[in-house]
């Protein structure tokens, strides 16, 4: 019943997290916005190491894994924040859905012993072609969506970069204190992204915004995290890669619901390509995960 009710827990916090980041620069700035919520989940974090009693340690291994969290925790959240203002809540869940590809291809570089299968290479040049479509469909709407779409992907290069490094690194630290070091390595490099490139808070701080914050601080940065880790230790790594074939789904729809987000046709095409790329990624854990996961499901409904 735990696994059932934490793997929906996931699946429902990264389909809402992109309309979160969206509330968040509704009247904060990308910097402000994403600042705000890591310097919150640090202090949640904190808190729960003291409660928990999780250890933390402190020894050059940690730390570089906390380093290399860090690289996602502040360059990936900045470009996915600075995007936020110019691309559609529910197209950035489908390019973040390619973060697994995007480890394949860093693991294949800096991990010994990964190769690609031809499956996944397939996919990959399919994801590339549905890209290709996505990108079309902004050309006449918003040519600065563009611009947005590829430091969005940027942002998802290093997120995937970060995690590679991280499963390379291979230091046995609780998820909780990795979470909490690679936050507490971020939190000054924030500082100084406001100090340079942010200003005052505004006069009048939305509704959205603070619930924005707040909600992604968290459920997005504490909550779904832990219930993320808590999956890796109860199910294989490839069922829980099997939520990126269902959030870009459900927050393109919220998108569309929630925030009126229009969206033309080669968008949904190319969205659509995309979608199918990531079924023929994950074909062998769906095919061999799924009869698992509904025996789950069964047994908890019974």
């Amino acid at each position: 019943m735990q696994v059932v009710l934490a793997y929906i827990g996931v699946v429902l916090i990264w389909s809402t997290t992109p309309l979160g980041i969206t509330y968040s620069v509704d009247s904060l700035d990308y910097v402000q916005g994403s600042a705000l919520r890591m310097w919150l989940s640090l202090a949640v974090c904190f808190i729960l190491l003291k409660a928990l009693r999780v250890r933390f340690p402190t020894h050059k291994s940690a730390l570089m894994s906390y380093g290399a969290g860090a690289v996602g925790v502040l360059g990936s959240m900045l470009c996915t924040y600075w995007a936020a203002g110019k691309v559609p809540s529910g197209l950035m869940a489908v390019l973040w859905g390619l973060s697994p590809m995007m480890v394949t291809i860093f693991s294949a570089w800096l991990l010994p012993g990964k190769n690609f299968s031809w499956a996944k290479l397939f996919s990959i040049a399919l994801a590339l072609g549905g890209l290709a479509l996505v990108f079309s469909g902004q050309i006449n709407v918003a040519t600065s969506m563009i611009l947005g779409l590829l430091v969005l992907l940027v942002g998802v290069k290093l997120h995937a970069y970060s995690a590679v490094l991280i499963q390379k690194l291979q230091t046995e630290v609780h998820p909780l204190a990795q979470t909490t070091g690679a936050l507490a390595i971020a939190a000054p490099g924030y500082a100084i992204a406001w100090f340079f490139m942010s200003g005052p808070l505004p006069e009048t701080v939305t509704v959205k915004s603070v619930f924005g914050v707040l909600y992604l601080a968290i459920m997005g940065s504490v909550v779904g995290f832990m219930a993320y880790f808590y999956l890796l230790k109860k199910l294989s790594a490839a069922s829980v890669s099997l939520t990126t074939l269902i959030t870009p789904v459900i927050a393109l729809v919220l998108g569309a619901v929630l925030e009126d987000e229009k969206l033309p046709i080669e968008t949904w095409l190319g969205a659509g390509v995309i979608m199918m790329a990531l079924l023929v990624y994950n074909k062998d854990a769906l095919l061999n995960q799924l009869p698992k996961l509904r025996r789950s499901v069964m047994a908890y409904v019974k």
